[in-house]
């Protein structure tokens, strides 16, 4: 009995390597995608309501909030 157990352990799940396995990873690129861009839509707003002389302490210029808010969401631009 103990054997068989093993042997099943040793065989990929087919989860892991099916349809299922697929669409598990689609969902987990997606749910990480998603949570990139609320990071940057907040990192968008949290910036766009501070007043100018608040960005200016920051070093940075109205124009720039998307951009810095992309770089801090993704990484650098390649």
């Amino acid at each position: 009995m103990a054997y068989t157990s093993d042997l099943r352990l040793a065989q990929p799940r087919a989860a892991e390597t099916g349809l299922v396995g697929k669409l598990q990873a689609i969902k987990a690129d997606l749910s990480q995608r998603y949570a990139r861009y609320r990071v940057f839509r907040d990192t968008v707003n949290d910036l766009a309501i501070l007043p100018n002389s608040v960005l200016a302490d920051m070093g940075l210029n109205r124009s720039q909030i998307r951009s810095v808010a992309y770089e801090y969401a993704y990484g650098t631009k390649k």
